[in-house]
């Protein structure tokens, strides 16, 4: 039985202990991948509930950093949660957020 990474023509799925596609979020080694409904790694932006979520290239979710996308810097938790509408290390982010002047 497959388990683990598999990629299929361009996309890339996560096969669980039992050989199942796992969708939804799945930690993997120390990471964390959000799978969508079909089942196909999700990358960039991700909005789970109410919060927003960012996914490098790789799938691994950021976590507890600031990183730039598109000319503009944002700030994620240690749970990969978006910082909105505070300050973080004497920075604020607005509703979006993106770091403000």
């Amino acid at each position: 039985m497959a388990t683990g990474w598999a990629k299929v023509n361009s996309s890339w799925y996560y096969l669980n202990a039992n050989g199942a596609m796992a969708t939804g979020w799945a930690k993997v080694n120390s990471s964390w991948y959000y799978l969508n409904a079909n089942g196909d790694m999700a990358t960039g932006w991700v909005k789970d509930g109410d919060t927003w979520y960012y996914l490098e290239a790789s799938g691994a979710m950021k976590a507890s950093q600031w990183f730039k996308v598109s000319d503009k810097w944002y700030y994620v938790n240690g749970s990969g949660a978006l910082a909105v509408n505070t300050t973080v290390d004497g920075y604020g982010v607005n509703a979006n957020g993106e770091w403000v002047n």
